[in-house]
């Protein structure tokens, strides 16, 4: 009987194993960039920077600046230890910068004087607090 040689082709074992490590750390780096935010859209997130605070006349300025990749909004401030909601939440696009204005009788302020100093932290909507602080240039 003669015995016929097998016609059929297949992988090496090695070959088959540097697929799988291959395979698996292209997984890896994928479940990595997502889990550090590493691809653009996925990891955009809002910076809101205090540019300037101060009080003129009876109302608090507040200049922010976005400089993240994504909108942001301000929520609330706490002055003086109580929180204050903004009645229209202040959106602030990515790369650009916006002024908050309050009244300052509204947010729980009674009298100021010229050169005294405000603390306020501002809430963000993704939870972030901005600390600052305003000084009176004119009550």
């Amino acid at each position: 009987m003669k015995r016929l040689k097998s016609r059929k082709k297949a992988l090496s074992g090695a070959v088959t194993a540097l697929i799988l490590v291959i395979a698996s750390v292209i997984i890896a780096l994928v479940v990595v960039g997502f889990a550090f935010g590493l691809f653009g859209a996925f990891g955009a997130q809002p910076r809101i920077q205090l540019v300037n605070a101060y009080i003129s006349g009876g109302t608090l300025y507040i200049i922010l600046q976005n400089t993240g990749n994504a909108n942001g909004a301000i929520t609330g401030i706490i002055v003086n230890g109580n929180f204050n909601s903004i009645s229209s939440t202040v959106q602030i696009p990515a790369g650009s910068t916006t002024t908050l204005t309050l009244v300052i009788s509204s947010i729980g302020i009674s009298s100021v004087t010229a050169g005294q100093s405000v603390s306020f932290t501002l809430i963000t909507s993704n939870g972030v607090d901005i600390p600052g602080t305003a000084i009176v240039v004119s009550s």
